[in-house]
């Protein structure tokens, strides 16, 4: 019995040699009592999983202004389909109708994105559209609609004077530009009867006869204004 004890007192003095204090002996042995649950000082690591895309959720791709959503554009899953023959199919896959059609060839075109149940689709020629879309710009540019020329002359215009200025309202009207007329009393020369204005006017009207006159001729005192652009 007093071996026993002699030999648990020199352990214990060999242990406090190994630690500064009793504190720190007495810490080392309660934490070989604590079970695997408790020695777990540190939270579990929460790891951040990136979601995946599967085969029906590609990438979304935003159109450009000024045009229809086309291809992979399109968000809605489902549609319904215009082929090239004018046959509409419903409620069809998106992904699935992409699979269907020579896509060198053809668009598909969201025409309707508002439809219930489904946005309708239709298949264009890829050709076709370019053309149209050029022929848009083309059209844009050079109609300028806003543009309004003016030819003016006097009531005693020569006849080949009064035809060289309305020729160039024609070149004018061509261009896409609307064009008035002022015929007007010039200083200088001498005036006219009213009946000398209204073969001057009948002159004007008969040579613009393939435009759209879209001011009558109206006279205040000695000015007469007419108004045309192209039909």
């Amino acid at each position: 019995m007093m071996f026993r004890w002699v030999k648990s007192s020199t352990r214990l003095f060999l242990d406090v040699k190994r630690y500064s204090t009793i504190a720190d002996l007495l810490s080392v042995r309660n934490t070989g009592n604590l079970t695997g649950q408790q020695r777990m000082t540190r939270p579990p690591v929460m790891r951040v999983l990136k979601p995946t895309l599967n085969s029906e959720q590609q990438p979304i791709k935003a159109a450009p202004l000024g045009r229809s959503r086309r291809d992979e554009e399109i968000e809605a899953k489902f549609i319904t389909f215009v082929d090239e023959q004018g046959q509409v199919h419903s409620r069809c896959r998106l992904n699935q109708v992409l699979t269907k059609f020579d896509r060198s060839r053809y668009f598909l075109v969201e025409v309707d994105p508002s439809a219930k149940p489904n946005p309708v689709c239709r298949l264009f020629d890829k050709k076709t559209l370019f053309e149209k879309e050029k022929s848009k710009k083309r059209g844009k540019v050079s109609t300028p609609e806003s543009v309004l020329k003016e030819i003016m002359f006097g009531w005693n215009v020569s006849a080949h004077d009064m035809e060289h200025k309305l020729n160039k309202a024609c070149q004018f009207l061509e261009k896409g530009n609307k064009v008035k007329i002022d015929i007007v009393y010039k200083k200088g020369q001498n005036r006219v009867d009213k009946a000398t204005q209204q073969e001057v006017i009948k002159t004007v009207t008969d040579f613009m006869d393939k435009y759209k006159l879209t001011k009558k001729p109206t006279i205040n005192g000695q000015t007469c204004i007419m108004q045309y652009e192209r039909k």
